[in-house]
């Protein structure tokens, strides 16, 4: 392995390492206050951790996860104005800052895009019809759940999850891995294997959560 493949491996790591904190301070959230909620600072390493996954599936490019990052950054930063509109701190000019902050973004993407060393990925990986399907298909139910949470938190004028959220997410997160594995890209194997599980125990607190309202 070149010193090229394994910065970016680090840099992969990384990136999913702050999407499993996330998700982490959710779930111990969620424990604390006995059912599914989502603090501020989920957003936050949502958004850290979305744009050096972005980044990652760029330099190696790997068209499913270059679309799955990228329509992720766009709610994880609308959820974050809606907290701070919700909570009647956000500046006249967050939108603008947001933008600001999106075009110097993408700006060094495409600079490292254009500089770092090729790396060796696509010889290593047969590519197929299926495999792009499935892919596909995974990042249209990651899609899916946020459009979901996205149109519920707008006509809630507030950040909030829908239970067919975390449906959604159990289904794209499965779909994801078989991919990841079909690639042969630890970065996102490592991330989804863990997301199955938070997925999985946060469906079961809404499940007690219902259980205790029609008792």
């Amino acid at each position: 392995m070149s010193t090229a493949e394994l910065a970016l491996l680090v840099f992969g790591f990384a990136g999913q390492f702050l999407f499993f904190m996330r998700f982490i301070i959710q779930w111990l959230y969620t424990e604390k206050h006995k059912k599914s909620a989502v603090p501020i600072t989920f957003w936050y390493f949502s958004i850290v951790g979305s744009f050096m996954l972005l980044t990652y599936s760029v330099l190696i490019k790997d068209p499913i996860f270059i679309l799955g990052q990228s329509t992720g950054a766009i709610i994880y930063l609308r959820n974050i104005s809606l907290i701070y509109k919700e909570k009647g701190i956000r500046s006249h000019n967050f939108g603008f800052k947001m933008v600001i902050m999106l075009i110097v973004y993408f700006a060094f993407v495409a600079v490292a895009a254009y500089f770092y060393p090729e790396v060796p990925r696509k010889a290593k990986v047969s590519y197929s019809g299926v495999i792009f399907a499935i892919g596909l298909l995974a990042q249209c139910m990651f899609f899916l759940r946020f459009l979901v949470q996205w149109l519920t938190s707008e006509r809630a004028k507030k950040s909030t999850f829908p239970v067919l959220f975390w449906y959604f997410s159990m289904a794209g997160s499965i779909l994801l891995l078989v991919y990841s594995v079909m690639v042969n890209d630890a970065v996102f194997i490592a991330g989804q294997s863990v997301g199955i599980l938070i997925y999985f125990r946060n469906l079961y607190f809404i499940r007690l959560e219902k259980q205790a309202s029609d008792a």
